[in-house]
């Protein structure tokens, strides 16, 4: 037990004496270190959001796959919507509008992406949308700009994966 006491005084006193010789240094000196400080916290911010920007829907999800759902139609009851994506970025979308005389239209082609997370199909029906947004398990339907669809039904947008 004493050799234990022993021990933690002698770490206490060094400690001390650290702490008095970083008193002595000079505000030239502390300057010097604020700026050092923030060179480095600059860096990692800059390498965080090298991080961030290089992780996309396009390089990080399993996106590959079939999505459906029933999407809001502004002349009939909705729309049965699946959209198959393959990797070699091409793309079969089968739409059938439900209740008036049950229209149905299929295409294919080849999608590219807007950016990491959109994707524009590129030969859909013309009137058509043509943007998605790619999320975990969802694809979500964005407007003829390629921006979101707000408002009380935006969640009716989202087609989810099989």
């Amino acid at each position: 037990m004493k050799r234990i006491n022993i021990i933690i005084l002698a770490c206490v006193i060094g400690l001390c004496s650290c702490s008095h010789s970083d008193e002595k240094k000079s505000s030239d000196t502390l300057q010097g270190d604020s700026i050092s400080s923030m060179k480095i916290a600059t860096d990692s911010n800059a390498i965080l959001s090298a991080i961030d920007s290089s992780h996309t829907a396009q390089n990080s999800l399993d996106w590959e796959g079939t999505y459906s759902g029933i999407l809001p139609c502004a002349d009939c009851e909705g729309m049965e919507t699946e959209i198959m994506l393959h990797k070699d970025n091409s793309y079969m979308l089968s739409v059938k509008y439900q209740g008036k005389d049950a229209k149905s239209f299929k295409s294919k082609g080849k999608f590219t992406w807007v950016d990491g997370s959109t994707i524009q199909l590129e030969a859909a029906k013309e009137g058509t949308p043509t943007f998605y947004f790619v999320g975990e398990n969802s694809l979500t339907q964005l407007d003829m700009k390629g921006k979101k669809i707000e408002g009380a039904l935006a969640a009716k947008y989202i087609l989810g994966k099989k």
